[in-house]
């Protein structure tokens, strides 16, 4: 059994809320945080929940291939953590040759959860930083939540000073942007249009700037879509199917997502979207797609309605489903069945 994004196409899930290097709006924090990095210095990286500080580290530590780093989880440390025997396993193959007790490159720290530090190994660190004879780490970017730290003498926020980088939310238009990166699965196709832009705006504003959760939230309109349909999903047999903002609100409900942040104005786009039906079809195309939203018909059930021969009914079908308008329903006996596409019936709604 697989899962929904290897049905469409993906290695792995694009929507996966783990630190991913593929960043948006975040341009000037990472060339900050790698100019800190460059230069030796102490740096506090501090943003909310899911504002990409752990995205963040991932991209700078990829980026920065020449040097070496020790990245630590404060929450996750055991109790008899060695900071000293930590900073011995960056040592490269030659180093060991060599018998080198600590790494050529000195090693970049990286203290994530930093406010769950024990005082004692910040001692450590920053003496292993600062002291002349030693010299053991270049610098040490330190990343939490909040913005009090709590856990640091006076004389680290001295040696820390000003160099605080800030993360914000993200816009609505960049969050828009996160989701057309992680939605490309090859070049000339993107999932992010399976999405109505409605749908969008919704999942933005129940992630109210949070990347974590827009992913979250995006991932679960995907995943119902496959759990309920398997290999009839519409998203990969439909050419025309989008997820509409009543499909996309449904789903989030039944997840318990509030979905009161974002107010559709349902009138209005009910009357944006009969215009539309109004507009892209004749007024004979108007007949036949109300005919087949009664219901699947056969071809020869149609040519009996319109009073009309089979061929000519042949002719009046090819232009409908040209248009992607009409999509098969089935069989009965051998005759095949039709019926209004999904796309239609949504365009064609009374006010």
């Amino acid at each position: 059994m697989s899962t929904w994004y290897e049905q469409l196409g993906f290695k792995d899930n694009p929507l996966d809320v783990r630190p991913n290097p593929l960043l948006v709006g975040l341009e000037r924090q990472e060339e900050i945080l790698v100019n800190h990095v460059l230069k030796g210095e102490i740096c506090f990286l501090n943003g909310l929940t899911g504002s990409g500080k752990s995205s963040l580290l991932v991209r700078v530590q990829r980026n920065l291939k020449n040097h070496k780093f020790v990245y630590l989880d404060a929450q996750e440390l055991p109790k008899d953590f060695n900071l000293e025997e930590e900073l011995k396993k960056k040592r490269s193959f030659f180093d060991r040759i060599r018998l080198k007790s600590h790494p050529t490159k000195t090693p970049v720290l990286i203290i994530d959860e930093f406010q769950a530090t024990d005082p004692d190994l910040i001692l450590e660190a920053r003496a292993k930083w600062e002291n002349p004879e030693e010299k053991k780490i270049k610098s040490i970017i330190i990343a939490q939540i909040s913005k009090y730290l709590k856990n640091v003498t006076p004389a680290f926020k001295e040696r820390l000073g000003s160099r605080t980088i800030l993360l914000p939310t993200l816009d609505d238009e960049e969050l828009k942007e996160v989701l057309k990166l992680r939605l490309q699965v090859k070049r000339n196709i993107n999932y992010y249009n399976k999405l109505h832009n409605e749908a969008i705006n919704l999942l933005v504003a129940c992630a109210d700037g949070n990347p974590r959760k827009l992913l979250e939230y995006t991932d679960m309109i995907f995943d119902f879509h496959y759990r309920k349909f398997r290999y009839n999903n519409p998203m990969l047999v439909n050419k025309t199917y989008m997820v509409t903002y009543w499909g996309a609100k449904e789903i989030l409900e039944l997840k318990d997502v509030n979905v009161n942040a974002y107010v559709y104005l349902e009138k209005e786009d009910k009357k944006r979207k009969l215009q539309a039906f109004e507009k892209r079809f004749t007024k004979q195309q108007q007949d036949w797609l109300v005919f087949l939203m009664t219901g699947s018909k056969s071809l020869q059930h149609m040519a009996r309605h319109f009073k009309i021969s089979e061929s000519t009914a042949a002719k009046k079908l090819k232009e409908l489903k040209d248009k992607g308008a009409v999509v098969k329903s089935g069989k009965r006996g051998r005759k095949q069945l039709w019926q209004a596409s999904p796309h239609v019936k949504r365009l064609r709604v009374k006010v």
